[in-house]
Order: C-alpha cells, then sequence, then structure tokens
C-alpha cells in the first residue's frame, strides 16, 4: 500500500455533528414498550391496577420530587393504567427516622406505600417502584416490602458529550451556550442512580488577587454554572468541579507562563528542564489555594463539591516531584524540608476549609492518581502515607484497580490504570480505605482505557464483584468515569443498584433482578449472556500499553501492511496526533508486560466467550428498539475482538513468514478477507448506531461508516495488489529481520573477547557492548559530561527498552513498561559508563538467531544518525529508522 492512499485514508474527515445522533438520542425522552404476554407474573398483585390508581401524597410540597413522580405517571400511562381517584392506592408518607436516600416500598394486592425522609429518597423510591411495574405482565406490581438505602453516597458520572476542555478543541462548556444537560438527558441520569456530574475548570477561569489578569469571563460562567446546577438539582444532581491544581510553570497548554510569576518568585520551587512546580508551602501558594475556591463556590454555593487531582496528571505542586525516586535538578527549598504527607494534607485542609466557609455541605474529594505504582513496591508504600496528615472532613480518592496484579497464562501482569476488565481492588486501595474515614473510589462504570469507543461494555458481572469489595472496604463515594464510560444505559444502572443496601447475595441474584424491568421473560437467557461477556473481558490481556494504544478501540479501522512500513500506533484518545494512521508497529501495544503469542491467545479466548455470549443473547429476538440496539452493541463489541485477534494473527505471521521464508500467504490472505466481512458489517452497525466508534476523551470517531467503507477499500487493494507482488525469497527480506543485515552493523562480543569501539559521529566518543550468558552489557566512553539514552529494540516492531544517563551522574531505567522492574546495573568510572541488562527481560522478544538493534543518541548526536519521533505517551520519542544491527556473537 503506497503512502498517498494512506494519506487519503488519513484526511477523510469526521461526521458532522448533524451526523452525531446520538445526541438527539440523549435527548429523547424515556419510553417503555410493553409487548403483551413478555412480563412476568405478578402473583397476588395480578391486575390491581386494572381500575386504575391514586397517588396519594401525605408530606409538604418542597419534599415532592416532581420530576419523578411526572416520571411515574408516564410509566402509568405507558401501560394504560389511569390516575383514578378512589382506585388502587399509592401512598408516599414523610418517615423521618430514614436517612438521606433511604426508603422504603410495600405492595401487595390492596395498596402500595413508599416510605423516604427526603426528597431524594422519594426519588429513589419512585424509580425502584417504576421498575416493579415494569417487570411484571398487566396493570399490577411486584409484591414485596423492601428497605434500601446507598452506602456509595455520592455517585458522580460526567456528560456524555460535554467538551474535554482540552486540546486539540479547547471547548469549555460555560462560555458557549450550548445545553449539555436538557431535561430529558438527566432523566436517564437519575433513574440510574446517578446523583452527581463533574465538569472541568482550572483556577486560571477565576478571578486572582495572586495573578491580576485573570477571570475576565469569570461572571459569565459563573452563570451558566449557576444555571447548570439548577437544572441539574431538579433530578437531584449535583454539580461537582474537577480541578487539577496548582499547575506547573512552563511553556504547554497545561501550564502556567513563568513569566506570571514575576511578582510572586516565591511560588516558584523546584526546577527541571525549564519547569517550575508551584510552591504550595510558601504563604502566597496557600493563600491562592483558599482564595480560588472560595471565590467559586461563594459565587455558586450550591454546587456539590470539587474534586481536585492532588497528585499525577498535570497537578505541578512541588509535593508531586517528590514522590518519585528521581528528584529534580533544583529542589524547593520550602517543600523539600516537609514530609510529603503533611504537604498533601495541608493543601486539602486548606481548600476544604475555603470550600466550607461558602458550601458548608460541599463535598472535597482530593484524587490520587497514581498509574504508575505497583502494589508492595517503595512507590506504593509512599502513596500509603499519604493517609498519616489527610483531614477527616475530606474525601480521599485512589483508582480501584491501578497497580493490582492479573494473573493471566500463570504470570501476574500490572493493572496500571482503571480498568473494567480487571476486578480488583489493588493492594494500596485496600491499604487506603483501611486507614482513611472518608474513601472514594475512582471507577469506570460504563467502559475504561481497554475499549472507549463504544457506549459501554456490558458486563454488569464485573460492577457486581468491584462493588462487592467496595462494600467491604467501606467506600463512600464513587467518580465513575472519566470523559469517557458514563453513556446511559446497562452499565451506569448496575452501578446504581449496587450502590444501595441490603447488597444482592449472588451476581445471578443481582443480574436477575437488573435484567427483569427491561428484558421480563427473557430474564434468564440475557443472564446467561452477560455472565459469558464478563468471563470473556478478563480475559484482555491486563497491559497499559493494550489499554492506552491497544487494537480493540480502533483496529476494526486499521490498514494492514504486508510489506512493512515501521510506522507507529495511533492513539486512542486523540485526533489528530502523530500518526493519524496506525502502521505496523503492534509491539507497540504490548511492550514487555505479554509476548505477541501470549496475547494472541488471551484475545481468542475472549473472543470466542465473547461470542458464545452473543449467540445467546441473538437468539432473544426482542421488539424493543432499545433491546435490539443492546444486540447491535454487542455485536459490534463482538467484530471489535475479532478484528484485534485478527490484526495480532496477521502481523504474527507476517513476521514468522519473512523469518522462516516459508509462504503464508494463504493464511494472510484469509485473515484479510475476514477483515473485510468485519469492517463491513460494522459498518452496517454504525449506520443503525452513531453510538457507535465514537470516544468522548477524544471528541470524535475512531470509526465510523466513510472510514469503515475506505478500509474495506484499503485491504481489497492489498489482496489485488501487494499479494500478487510478494517473494517470500525477496533478498529484502533478510535484511530486514537482520539475517544479512544492511546499514550500521555493531557487534556484542562474548565476555572475555576483544572488543570492537563503535564510535558516535560528531563526538569524541565510543561504545562497545559485550555479554554472557545472562547479561548484555554496554561500555561507553567520553560522554560522561552529556546527557544520552540507551534504546534497545529487542524484536522488529516492538517497544524499546531505554535507559537515561545524566550528566550529574543519575541513571534511569524506563521500568514502566515493565511487570517488575529489570535489576540493571551500573558502574561509573572516569569517562567510562558500564551497564550490564539481564538478557531475560527480552525473552519472548528476542528471537534465538536475529540480531536487536539500537541506538545511543542525546541532545545533538546519535550513533545511528537521524532525529528522534515526536514524543507519545508511554512510547517516549524512540525512531526504530534510527537505529543500527547489535549482533550477539
Amino acid at each position: 500500500m503506497n503512502s498517498e492512499k494512506r494519506i487519503e485514508f488519513s484526511r477523510i474527515p469526521q461526521p458532522p455533528q448533524d451526523k452525531m445522533g446520538f445526541i438527539d438520542d440523549l435527548k429523547k425522552p424515556l419510553t417503555d414498550f410493553f409487548t403483551p404476554g413478555s412480563g412476568l407474573p405478578p402473583g397476588a398483585t395480578k391486575d390491581c391496577m386494572k381500575d386504575g390508581v391514586e397517588i396519594r401524597v401525605s408530606f409538604p410540597e418542597a419534599e415532592l420530587p416532581e420530576t419523578a413522580f411526572e416520571s411515574l405517571r408516564n410509566v402509568l400511562a405507558s401501560k394504560g393504567i389511569p390516575e383514578k381517584k378512589g382506585a388502587y392506592p399509592m401512598e408516599f408518607r414523610l418517615d423521618q427516622a430514614l436517612s438521606r436516600e433511604e426508603y422504603a416500598v410495600a405492595a401487595d394486592a390492596r395498596k402500595t406505600v413508599v416510605r423516604a425522609a427526603d426528597a431524594d429518597g422519594f426519588r429513589r423510591a419512585v424509580y425502584f417502584l417504576e421498575d416493579r411495574i415494569r417487570e411484571v405482565e398487566g396493570p399490577a406490581v411486584m409484591e414485596g416490602n423492601w428497605k434500601r438505602r446507598p452506602f456509595v453516597k455520592h455517585r458522580i458520572s460526567r456528560c456524555f458529550f460535554g467538551p474535554t476542555y482540552r486540546p486539540p478543541f479547547f471547548i469549555d462548556e460555560l462560555t458557549n451556550d450550548v445545553d449539555y444537560y436538557p431535561d430529558t438527558y438527566l432523566n436517564k441520569l437519575a433513574h440510574e442512580g446517578i446523583n452527581g456530574l463533574w465538569l472541568s475548570m482550572y483556577f486560571r477561569d477565576l478571578p486572582s488577587s495572586i495573578f491580576p489578569g485573570r477571570g475576565k469571563d469569570a461572571q459569565k460562567r459563573f452563570a451558566k454554572l449557576r444555571q447548570t446546577v439548577e437544572r441539574c438539582g431538579r433530578f437531584g444532581i449535583r454539580i461537582y468541579i474537577y480541578f487539577c491544581e496548582p499547575k506547573i510553570f512552563g511553556s504547554t497548554y497545561y501550564s502556567v507562563p513563568v513569566a506570571e510569576a514575576a511578582d510572586h518568585k516565591e511560588l516558584l520551587g523546584g526546577e527541571e528542564n525549564g519547569f517550575f512546580s508551584f510552591c504550595t508551602s510558601s504563604e502566597t501558594g496557600k493563600k491562592y489555594l483558599a482564595e480560588s475556591v472560595e471565590t467559586l463556590f461563594t459565587a455558586v454555593p450550591e454546587l456539590g463539591g470539587m474534586i481536585n487531582i492532588m497528585f499525577g496528571e498535570d497537578n505541578g505542586a512541588c509535593v508531586n516531584w517528590m514522590m518519585y525516586d528521581h528528584a529534580p535538578r533544583k529542589r524547593c527549598p520550602l517543600c523539600s524540608r516537609r514530609q510529603p504527607s503533611e504537604i498533601f494534607g495541608e493543601s486539602a485542609r486548606i481548600m476544604t476549609d475555603a470550600m466550607h466557609r461558602a458550601s458548608p455541605g460541599a463535598e472535597f474529594i482530593g484524587w490520587f492518581y497514581a498509574p504508575g505504582q505497583r502494589d508492595g513496591s517503595a512507590f506504593m508504600h509512599r502513596l500509603e502515607k499519604v493517609a498519616d496528615h489527610w483531614p477527616e472532613e475530606s474525601g480521599l480518592m485512589f483508582n480501584l484497580e491501578s497497580g493490582g496484579v492479573e494473573v493471566q497464562l500463570g504470570k501476574g501482569r500490572n493493572v496500571f490504570d482503571y480498568s473494567l476488565a480487571y476486578i480488583g481492588p489493588s493492594e494500596l486501595f485496600r491499604s487506603m480505605a483501611s486507614r482513611t474515614k472518608k474513601m472514594a473510589a475512582k471507577i469506570q462504570v460504563g467502559c475504561s482505557h481497554e475499549n472507549a469507543s463504544v457506549p459501554f461494555i456490558p458486563v454488569p458481572g464485573n460492577l457486581y464483584e468491584k462493588y462487592k469489595a467496595m462494600r467491604e472496604l467501606g467506600v463512600y463515594a464513587a467518580m465513575q468515569c472519566w470523559y469517557f464510560g458514563n453513556y446511559p444505559g446497562l452499565m451506569n444502572k448496575a452501578a446504581g443498584e449496587l450502590s444501595f443496601e441490603p447488597f444482592p447475595g449472588s451476581e445471578e441474584e443481582f443480574l436477575a433482578r437488573l435484567a427483569r424491568p427491561d428484558w421480563r421473560k427473557d430474564t434468564p437467557t440475557v443472564v446467561r449472556a452477560w455472565m459469558l461477556f464478563s468471563r470473556a473481558y478478563r480475559k484482555f490481556p491486563a497491559n497499559i500499553a493494550f489499554e492506552w494504544w491497544g487494537p480493540l478501540h480502533q483496529s476494526i479501522a486499521w490498514p494492514l501492511h504486508l510489506f512493512p512500513v515501521e510506522e507507529p500506533i495511533s492513539p486512542s484518545w486523540v485526533l489528530k496526533h502523530f500518526p493519524e494512521v496506525s502502521g505496523d508497529r503492534i509491539g507497540e501495544c504490548l511492550g514487555f508486560q505479554h509476548t505477541l503469542e501470549e496475547a494472541l491467545v488471551l484475545c481468542h479466548e475472549m473472543f470466542e466467550t465473547w461470542q458464545e455470549g452473543f449467540w445467546l443473547l441473538q437468539s432473544v429476538q426482542p421488539q424493543d428498539p432499545a433491546r435490539k440496539a443492546d444486540i447491535d452493541l454487542a455485536e459490534a463489541i463482538l467484530l471489535q475482538m475479532h478484528s484485534t485477534f485478527n490484526v495480532l494473527q496477521f502481523y504474527s505471521v507476517r513476521e514468522e513468514m519473512f523469518r522462516d521464508h516459508a509462504d503464508r500467504l494463504p493464511l494472510l490472505r484469509k485473515i484479510v478477507e475476514s477483515e473485510i466481512s468485519n469492517t463491513l458489517r460494522m459498518k452496517e452497525l454504525c449506520e443503525r448506531d452513531s453510538r457507535l466508534g465514537y470516544h468522548s476523551e477524544a471528541e470524535g470517531y475512531l470509526f465510523f461508516p466513510e472510514k469503515l467503507a475506505a478500509r474495506a477499500e484499503l485491504l481489497r487493494l492489498l489482496l489485488e495488489e501487494d499479494f500478487p507482488r510478494f517473494r517470500p525469497d525477496d533478498p529484502a527480506i533478510d535484511e530486514y529481520t537482520g539475517k544479512k543485515p544492511a546499514g550500521l552493523i555493531a557487534v556484542s562480543t562474548r565476555k572475555g573477547k576483544a572488543l570492537q569501539p563503535n564510535p558516535i559521529p560528531g563526538k569524541n566518543a565510543s561504545w562497545t557492548s559485550y555479554h554472557d550468558e545472562e547479561t548484555l552489557y554496554f561500555e561507553v566512553e567520553g560522554l560522561s559530561g552529556e546527557d544520552f539514552r540507551l534504546e534497545i529494540e529487542p524484536c522488529r516492531l516492538w517497544q524499546a527498552f531505554r535507559i537515561d544517563f545524566l550528566k550529574n551522574g543519575e541513571d534511569i531505567v524506563y521500568e514502566f513498561i515493565f511487570r517488575v522492574p529489570p535489576q540493571v546495573s551500573f558502574r561509573h568510572e572516569e569517562n567510562r559508563i558500564t551497564v550490564g541488562i539481564p538478557l531475560s527481560i527480552f525473552d519472548g522478544y528476542r528471537h534465538e538467531g536475529f540480531p536487536m538493534r539500537v541506538n545511543i543518541q542525546g541532545k545533538d548526536f546519535s550513533w545511528a544518525g537521524g532525529k528522534p519521533w515526536e514524543s507519545r505517551l508511554l512510547q517516549r520519542d524512540f525512531n526504530p529508522n534510527n537505529t543500527g544491527w547489535l549482533i550477539l556473537q
């Protein structure tokens, strides 16, 4: 496939907003579809409402959740049940003995009685009662006696189509006239148990006495925020502001220009490569935190609270740097004299107190986003100490899963980021919950980084296990999503149900209760399908590279390359970013946590088990359009799983063909033909459902009908043009694999043999390599006063292992990509650095009899020449085209 066709493919325009039909769908009212004979037997309450119902309310109007009662009347009307005086009584009674949101419902053939202490309790009771009416046949209600109360008191989600207020679009929802919270959408969210939504702001949006030029649009923002708070409040939903403050001083989009600190040098803490951390130990820094929070909550006191990333992402406080092993070149003179836990606790207390001065009932939740931690590590123990000084009145939030270990194929695999596939919780989360009064969980309810190009993954059984652990650990609040994972539907509803006590006794009991209102008599079949989906999804390779760069999101729209192009994989979470079209470097989405062979085994098991569940679900054949869409969604995910397996297999077989000079073209052709079929079927599904392919963090589509049609055509051309001209005996193949290497070549001699120096162009420096059975050594001479790095690619298409050598004598192994950090040895002598790398870290990646590729480079020099690629998350700036061969003798 030539480069012009790939460029044309990258230029296919995104669908315009009027084609994003899911926005209109979100604005449509809730509807019920009752097929006669599909409901469950109501028992003694059969036909109890055939003459209608009388709704009797015996509490003050102030406690009346009008939107909930309007919803109840709609459900009754959809079943043909009129509201009529003297008919079947539905009594709503105030009961001050119950707690906030707690409710009791008793239904029998004579009457239904609902009790609660507040509007939120009646709201939850009404929605619960609706489901008991919806699940049974005819004008009746399921007989029973229930009393429920929430243990997850704050269930916080986000608007699915709300802007991220980040690059590349930088749309701020508080400064435009778009209505992101129509009543019909809020009604859906409220029915699913959500009582909070978060949206993004920056401190720079607020007026400041420290930075006088700020806040010019503050009043406009405050006005729309008040409007949003009021509108959402009608549905029992409070608004939380998400921050990641304070920011670092520097020159990126997420930092504050250093010039802004000209009048307050005391704010400039540590320094690293032209960036300055923000000193929160200075009196000015403390004032900035307090003033910013108090200004916001004074202007909008009805806010539900705020969520602030205290550690991680792009928080720029000095204390963030103090948590890592690598110290900045210049430390903050104030913060460096204190314990990190003391600084974190002080900042939380300052912001909590400032918030409570204006809004005493608001919640402060401090989020420690630490996807790089490993359970049992020194980093984990540093994070544990955060609890030592954390204020009791402040919520403390960690990712439920980050740092946990999933055993797959007999090996432990790190789960670094949040995950819907891995149950968790991590050891760190368990430890923090035992040390904290108010523990909050950051989870992904609908979908996670594994696959965010569908509205949700129907695996409610996974949520059952997560919430079971959250209840045992005393979790009081949950942030249910990032920018994705929040589309209304099954998974939101599951999370809402699981947030209440009494907790279901078993997964199957819970799934049956969840399914009955929508699937009614088909519930047993649907439950079996959901259980298979959960079992399948847990096979997802537990690997941060397979989440962030993995093919499940969008391989259904990737070209395939029979001839190597040595081009990288495109990211899932952002559009218009290098590269826009994925190449063939499939190892970038596996790193050093799974070999290609292991990923193939897991993805095949995932696909086959999901397929079994899909066949069950497909057999139901419902009449309800919403349930038909659920079946289409399950099929779309099945296609993604099949495509993921196909893409991995394609490159596995291609590389094997190159190494063995065997003709694997028939199998490769079969894979391509399968992908054409998958692509065209996905196109049909996308034409029916505009939710498919949309990634709400990327604020656009990863795949859509026009792109899928173009992909199918590219695959057809691959078969017609590239396959006929491929020759397994082409001499270029041995050059590609290194069997007969061309270009720059270095030799690693056996230990004890004569070394062969490799000069570094432009420098009075060189390097040599030698090895024994266990260790690969590199000796570098002449670069002791330079910053430089060593990169090793164990096989074609793979992520590089990297070590940075700093001129201050510090050596940094890029260990984030490993399950267990490798034990690398270093020896520094005058003008010489020797590093020893365990050869075992390349097991499963390096192919016996074939060389690896390496480079040593710095800011203005490179042994292999060329320039690095644009730096990418996790992948760094490694450019495989700037490498030479390393032959191990």
